[in-house]
């Protein structure tokens, strides 16, 4: 079985993958997001392609591991014979594909730091994921100022973030051991870790997947990771800090330009 893993025989792509990512988002031209006629741009093409990239290999590396088996009693396996080779080069794809997105995310993050820190809680975040979720749920409360990511949002990318570098930390070793003899003092805590990190992506993803994709309320912003638009409306209602900041950008550049046509 050994001989017919990609793991194995094709074990150049898992470090071609970041490299590519990489390689591909220093040629990407980026669109910052902006007011255009009754719409707004909310997500460019670089986004989408890195959210689905990463979204479905993360999707698929959870299914492959977790049918393969998580150790340390997390799950048992659920294949056996030929068909643990086959998930085993499943999830060999689901790896190659992920990382891509991945750093491809991360280098765009780099090029365009803004972009990191959109993603990052403020000192608003307890208060406004209450008020957030207290609507939700039927409460009285007003809705924030919010910006492009709700605050709740932002402190589950921390989560994201972590389970993310942990997975990939000792994703690698475990592919070096398809290599070389690690040592068992060393692949003992790397399987757990990495279990660990498999176990928190899979809570943040399916909770990612309920309150992004299933949620009603939900299915505007979802229709954006597909068009990379939501409504004038939907940006006024539910992220009135990030519209009132497009709008004055929108107002300033307008303004720029009157002053040069005079000019």
């Amino acid at each position: 079985m050994h001989d017919q893993l990609l793991f194995s025989s094709a074990v150049w792509l898992v470090w071609a993958a970041p490299f590519l990512g990489v390689f591909a988002a220093g040629f990407t031209r980026r669109r910052d997001p902006h007011i255009s006629g009754d719409k707004v741009l909310r997500h460019d093409g670089a986004a989408i392609l890195e959210h689905w990239t990463h979204g479905v290999g993360t999707a698929v590396l959870l299914l492959s591991g977790i049918l393969l088996g998580l150790r340390f009693g997390f799950t048992p396996s659920f294949v056996s014979g030929k068909d643990i080779a086959l998930w085993m080069n499943i999830h060999f794809v689901a790896v190659i594909v992920f990382l891509f997105g991945t750093f491809y995310y991360a280098a765009n993050t780099v090029l365009s730091s803004h972009r990191f820190a959109e993603h990052l809680p403020t000192k608003n975040a307890f208060q406004f994921t209450k008020q957030h979720y207290g609507k939700l749920l039927g409460f009285k409360f007003d809705m924030p100022a919010e910006d492009k990511y709700f605050e709740s949002e932002k402190v589950a990318y921390l989560l994201a973030v972590a389970a993310t570098l942990g997975v990939i930390v000792t994703g690698f070793v475990k592919v070096v051991a398809h290599m070389v003899s690690v040592p068992g003092w060393v692949m003992g805590p790397v399987s757990l870790l990495h279990d660990i990190s498999t176990v928190a992506m899979l809570t943040f993803f399916l909770a990612h997947v309920f309150f992004a994709a299933i949620a009603p309320f939900s299915w505007p912003v979802l229709s954006s990771m597909f068009t990379g638009y939501v409504s004038l409306e939907q940006a006024q209602h539910e992220h009135a800090g990030w519209y009132a900041r497009l709008r004055g950008d929108r107002e300033q550049e307008q303004a720029e330009s009157e002053e040069r046509d005079v000019a």
